[in-house]
């Protein structure tokens, strides 16, 4: 290898990766890994894999490509060498030009470097006329412009396009839609297969965190291009999603978790695009709404989701009353685990006496689902907090009916359930039963309770029921 180049300041370089002898996507990988630990490189980021058709001879077979950025002190001549280097590594084969590569690895561009030499030319020739460069360019830098001063653009495109993957052929040529596509709320093994075909086939998905959709795609192997969409910026990006809907793109909408426009961005678009006679699909899927109803065990004839409570403590307040005027309904609530202590307390005022499950991480690994009062709750987040623990993952709050269905939640007379006539189909046994592994009684105790009788008022209050 030719003795180190160096310039002063790290520089920004894009690289372009192809395979298609083996595991083109674990190659493209491996060699992203190899360029990081090089003296002097920095990988920034790395596309998705996409799949392409040859650039220059259709009996070969397909080829994988991604795009990589990175953050680099070598020159571009020493970089340069660092890329065929690795090429070698991988055990390229160059005998025949324009042939199967093991891997191929291009200098794209290169910060204020435009050169023209028998070994450099920069920016590469012909990146614009190349599907399999452009997308995933666009996917890592969407805003682009070359060090010549040429932004990237699709316009110029020419061949090497990108390959649906078998069985999807149907999904990319779909007339103009936009599709609202749920997302796990936790658990990836949650996301349907159709969100998984819709995704793979869509021309562009707009993402709330594109960090956080690109975990998603990149655990499916999804190559995509993903642009920002956030609440910040929805109502700025309608020209562009219309203009892309005229031109007869699919368009997916995605937010980090659950289903768009349910307390997440996505109804202000989705009005217009129906207003503007464009399609508009719902894809369903995992809902933190309906996950922590059915772990709360909490039973009403009706539910009313009111979102997320007010930030401000008279909000709140005034929010809670209002919706105790629905004494047959449990009330849910998205909520944030920064405010969830005093969303609680804001509960314990408003609504002493109900039941109320508060669940986080649902369908992860410390999924936590507690049953109380609002204040045993409050209780013990608050202690968790003074202990030094913080309180993490987005909480959902169901709170249980009032009194008008039985729901008493004063000290021992919590029922086993807020739906009393439920529980009076039970035998004595299986009430004392239920009794002495929910409230942690003795079989005395819990026999007394299930005869109707109330406990003494120094028993032992009752116990949170993890899910």
């Amino acid at each position: 290898m030719a003795s180190r180049e160096c310039v002063a300041d790290p520089k920004r370089a894009f690289i372009a990766l192809g395979s298609n002898i083996g595991d083109g996507s674990a190659t493209l990988h491996a060699a992203v890994r190899h360029l990081g630990l090089l003296e002097g490189v920095h990988v920034v980021r790395m596309s998705s894999c996409y799949t392409s058709e040859p650039a220059f001879y259709e009996d070969q077979d397909l080829f994988t490509n991604a795009a990589c950025e990175l953050l680099t002190t070598r020159a571009p001549e020493d970089l340069l060498t660092c890329l065929l280097a690795t090429e070698d590594a991988f055990g390229r084969v160059r005998a025949m030009a324009n042939g199967p590569r093991t891997l191929d690895c291009d200098l794209l561009d290169y910060e204020g470097c435009v050169c023209s030499s028998s070994r450099l030319v920069l920016p590469h020739p012909g990146i614009l006329q190349r599907d399999f460069v452009v997308t995933p360019l666009l996917e890592i830098a969407p805003d682009l412009v070359l060090a010549d001063g040429t932004p990237v653009t699709r316009e110029r495109i020419a061949f090497g396009r990108v390959s649906p993957l078998p069985g999807d052929a149907a999904l990319a040529h779909r007339p103009a839609t936009f599709s609202l596509c749920a997302t796990p709320i936790g658990n990836l093994g949650d996301v349907t297969l159709r969100v998984l075909q819709t995704l793979r086939a869509a021309d562009v998905i707009y993402a709330e965190d594109t960090r956080v959709t690109r975990k998603l795609l990149n655990h499916y192997g999804i190559p995509a291009t993903v642009e920002r969409c956030d609440e910040n910026v929805a109502r700025t990006m309608l020209p562009k999603l219309l203009a892309r809907l005229e031109a007869q793109e699919h368009v997916a909408l995605v937010t980090d978790a659950g289903m768009p426009g349910i307390s997440d961005p996505g109804l202000c678009l989705v009005d217009a695009v129906r207003k503007a006679g464009h399609a508009v699909e719902v894809l369903p899927g995992a809902s933190a709404l309906t996950a922590a109803l059915a772990a709360s065990g909490i039973c009403a004839d009706s539910y009313c989701f009111g979102g997320f409570l007010p930030r401000t403590a008279s909000a709140r307040k005034a929010r809670l009353e209002s919706l105790a005027a629905l004494p047959t309904a449990a009330l849910v609530f998205f909520e944030s685990p920064h405010r969830a202590i005093a969303s609680l307390q804001a509960i314990a005022e408003a609504l002493p006496a109900r039941r109320v499950c508060m669940a986080r991480e649902l369908t992860k690994l410390h999924e936590e689902v507690l049953v109380a009062t609002a204040q045993e709750l409050c209780d013990v987040l608050a202690a968790r907090v003074s202990a030094g623990a913080r309180i993490k993952g987005e909480v959902v709050i169901v709170i249980g009916p009032g009194a008008a269905t039985g729901n008493k939640a004063q000290g021992r007379d919590m029922p086993l359930c807020s739906c009393d006539a439920d529980c009076d189909t039970l035998t004595r046994p299986q009430k004392a039963k239920l009794l002495m592994r929910q409230l942690d009684i003795t079989r005395e105790e819990a026999y007394a309770q299930a005869s109707g009788h109330r406990a003494t008022p120094d028993g032992p209050s009752p116990t949170l029921l993890p899910h």
